[in-house]
């Protein structure tokens, strides 16, 4: 039997180690759902916690009375009312208390209230639901974060909203339950969509003609007005494969660099929102992303390098452009839009941040006027699986703290929500409104003209 050489032993003792650690990994990643839930189950009845739960995760914000009667945009005798009749479901009741105590409203209940009194907010009728993206080329700059708390304040308010993560680390994914190389896979994200993949959808299972949407690649998750598209390290394919899939099909340009605005206009009629995780570099899925979107948004972290990052991404998009300028060939192109993240109050922060706006500030609003701020409270969220938006006031180590930052991140998300609407929605509202007053106008003088007809007849008569 012939002897291993060094660089055998050497190699096949980095492969040992190297597996133990995923395998280690891989474990508590597939379990960390579980255990989160599972804090849960001493406070509340098991069975709704079971029927609530989506990919092992539950909401675990509660809100009282008063609270959830603001937010679903209701009284509180009105709640009680509705919980009496029938109209609402009765109320539920901790299971770790011997007094009778309500547990409390997550915001799945106070959507369910929405919908039964009417008063969630709704896009313009008609209209596709706005598509946003959040790009940089720099890693680290927020971009996910920053996407999924958006997310979750457009879902608080009550719109519905749609996923879409396009990043192979699949992070976004994770932060939803949706567990990358694991619970999901090539075939439940977008790129057999991209790629035309049909034998891959019709071997999972899914009917003939799925590649032809994205429907097939959306999923539930444990808010019950946001859904997404997950993805995986599969989504690598997606460069790797497409260039040489259109070449082969013949695809003019256009359907190359729209492919993806397409499929996402396919399925917006059932959300107000559209929101995309963007890959940390610029290649085919970007240029898809940039033309996919009617709004981007590009956070920008107050420091030198990130700066420059920032700059150099802002650059390609221009050199994108330019380059379909030259031939005549014009795409869907976004609002472009930056917001200061990982601010301080240094005064290295407060210099980057003024450089920021006068670099990037060429007409009003380039650059939000809300930052976001670095704050302990996101890290500590992160780590327990649970953002800012879904922790419970009482059980935060400072709740002062927490509070002020999410205050600070609905007023960086309100102002953005703003931007979204008057860029995408405005014409629409502007159209709506002229249309009422026409259609005022015009009653108004069928009216009179009645009157009048009406008016002779009496004269004749007499």
């Amino acid at each position: 039997m012939l002897e291993e050489n060094p660089q055998q032993i050497y190699l096949r003792s980095i492969l040992n180690k190297l597996t133990t650690i995923a395998t280690r990994g891989e474990s508590i990643m597939k379990n960390i759902s579980s255990l989160v839930a599972n804090a849960q189950k001493n406070k509340h009845d098991e069975a709704w916690l079971e029927f609530n739960s989506v990919d092992e995760r539950v909401q675990k914000r509660r809100y009282g009375t008063t609270q959830a009667a603001e937010l679903a945009g209701i009284s509180h005798s009105l709640l009680y009312a509705a919980e009496e009749d029938g109209r609402l479901p009765k109320p539920e009741y901790r299971t770790d208390t011997v007094k009778k105590v309500r547990s409390g409203y997550t915001m799945n209940h106070i959507n369910h209230m929405r919908e039964v009194f009417g008063t969630a907010p709704r896009k313009p009728e008609g209209e596709n639901a706005a598509i946003i993206g959040v790009l940089n080329l720099k890693g680290g700059s927020q971009k996910t974060t920053n996407t999924q708390l958006f997310a979750q304040h457009l879902a608080r308010r009550g719109y519905r909203v749609l996923l879409l993560d396009t990043d192979p680390q699949g992070s976004l994914s994770l932060f939803f339950g949706k567990i990358p190389d694991d619970t999901v896979n090539y075939e439940h994200t977008m790129a057999p969509y991209m790629l035309e993949d049909e034998d891959a959808l019709i071997e999972a299972g899914y009917e003939e003609g799925a590649s032809e949407t994205l429907h097939y690649a959306i999923q539930k998750t444990y808010w019950s007005n946001i859904d997404i598209i997950p993805s995986c390290l599969q989504n690598l394919n997606i460069d790797l494969l497409l260039p040489k899939m259109q070449e082969k099909a013949d695809t003019n340009a256009m359907q190359r660099v729209m492919k993806l605005r397409y499929g996402l206009v396919g399925v917006s009629e059932d959300y107000d929102f559209i929101l995309v995780d963007g890959t940390p570099s610029l290649n085919i899925s970007t240029v898809n992303v940039i033309s996919a979107c009617d709004m981007c948004f590009v956070p920008t972290p107050a420091a030198m390098m990130d700066y420059a990052s920032t700059l150099k991404f802002t650059g390609l998009i221009r050199d994108s452009i330019q380059s379909y300028d030259e031939i005549n060939f014009y795409p869907n192109i976004p609002d472009i839009r930056y917001f200061i993240t990982k601010y301080t109050r240094s005064s290295y922060a407060q210099f980057m941040g003024q450089l920021i706006r006068k670099v990037f500030t060429v007409e009003r609003g380039d650059v939000l006027s809300n930052e976001a701020y670095a704050s302990d409270e996101i890290g500590k969220a992160n780590n327990s699986i649970y953002t800012i938006y879904e922790q419970n006031p009482s059980e935060s180590d400072n709740r002062k703290r927490l509070k002020t930052t999410i205050e600070m991140f609905d007023n960086l998300y309100t102002e953005m929500h703003d931007a979204v609407w008057e860029t995408c929605f405005e014409d629409a509202l502007k159209t709506s409104q002229i249309d009422k007053i026409d259609q005022i106008m015009a009653n108004a003088q069928a009216e009179s003209e009645a009157q009048s007809k009406e008016t002779v007849s009496l004269e004749r008569e007499e």
